[in-house]
């Protein structure tokens, strides 16, 4: 950022900001957030009048599936990626923040210089810019091009390929085109040492599990698993089951079966037509109680990361589908063959949904 005259100018607006400090982070433990959809006097903030730009990276799920195809496997992110991307000169105006460094200063005006997160527009100037850095560097590094195109979302690489040799140029070209934009990728994990990058800041060659898109990875075993926080002594009430209910987080439908007996029941529990904050009726309290029990199961369960076997002859995708009177459903498998007949199937993605209900005011 930079200092700016405190005069008055047509169209700048001053972003209201605060620390937010999270000591259970082992990076960035303080972050700073701002909050550009704060009104001014006229009824107007600088998000209100920001298009958001859309969508300019692949769909999480798809990347995630994609994820799941390669022998050797490692993820990255781009070390503060919003501070490393220029915002237009005669755009600044509109990043004013009041600054000082102590309470004996005197208040400063400072105008925030790069992509600021808490901005409508942040995601899609950061993502785009990214993608037009792959498009001017696609006839140097080809490989590391084509991974920034297609797998990444937001800042996160989430990628890999069929042998250690292809996957280390990769890295290598993906090091190289982040460079020419002056960017930096650090907190490399993968399933091979060799394609684990350890600085002094980061060190994750040792850890037994990280989060990628807030689905737990535990490289060395090379598997998925989820972490389900469920608190017994919690009063039951319609909130506090949609609460529970959300802490699944299951984008690829690993959980398939688990996820359809909760949206079932809570289609249940939508037709009783209570309040947010009345008491489960005590028969459907103790249906509830019994899920919620069985549900810290969940904590146990590993899938494998990769769905082929290696150097693949044929792969194969069945599907099935099926519906009852309560949900129906759909899962995909591969079927992974090699040419001396190894073979190896494993679920990709499931989705399921509650059946309609006649009675009931609302599908769910």
């Amino acid at each position: 950022m930079q200092e700016v005259d405190e005069r008055e100018e047509c169209g700048m607006y001053f972003i209201p900001h605060l620390g937010v400090y999270r000591s259970d982070k082992k990076t960035s433990k303080l972050r700073v957030v701002f909050n550009a959809s704060s009104a001014t006097t006229n009824g107007y903030s600088l998000n209100s009048l920001q298009y958001n730009g859309g969508v300019a990276q692949n769909d999480l799920f798809s990347i995630m599936v994609r994820f799941r195809k390669h022998i050797f496997a490692f993820i990255a992110d781009v070390q503060k990626m919003y501070r490393m991307i220029w915002i237009n000169t005669d755009q600044r105006k509109l990043q004013r923040i009041l600054w000082r460094e102590n309470m004996d200063e005197p208040i400063k005006t400072f105008e925030l210089s790069t992509v600021t997160y808490g901005t409508t527009s942040a995601p899609f100037l950061a993502t785009s810019t990214l993608k037009q850095l792959a498009l001017d560097e696609a006839g140097n590094f080809p490989l590391g091009s084509s991974v920034v195109m297609s797998d990444m979302y937001i800042d996160d690489v989430l990628t890999g390929a069929e042998t250690l040799l292809e996957a280390k140029e990769l890295k290598n070209q993906l090091i190289n085109i982040f460079a020419k934009g002056g960017m930096v990728l650090h907190k490399w994990c993968g399933n091979n040492t060799e394609l684990i990058e350890v600085s002094e800041n980061y060190d994750f060659s040792d850890s037994s599990e990280i989060k990628v898109l807030g689905v737990y990875w535990n490289p060395k075993h090379d598997c998925f698993s989820f972490r389900v926080k469920i608190d017994l002594h919690e009063l039951n009430t319609k909130r506090d089951v949609l609460s529970t209910i959300a802490r699944i987080y299951d984008p690829l439908g690993l959980l398939g079966p688990v996820v359809a007996k909760a949206k079932i029941f809570l289609q249940k529990l939508w037709m009783l037509k209570i309040d947010w904050t009345d008491l489960l009726p005590d028969t459907i309290n103790r249906e509830w109680r019994q899920f919620v029990e069985s549900l810290q199961v969940v904590n146990d369960i590993n899938i494998n990361r990769c769905i082929v076997v290696e150097q693949p002859e044929v792969i194969e995708l069945h599907g099935f589908s099926d519906a009852s009177q309560s949900a129906y459903g759909a899962v995909v498998y591969c079927k992974s063959i090699t040419s001396d007949r190894k073979m190896l199937v494993h679920l990709i993605a499931s989705k399921s949904s509650c059946a309609y209900q006649a009675n009931n005011d609302s599908q769910t």
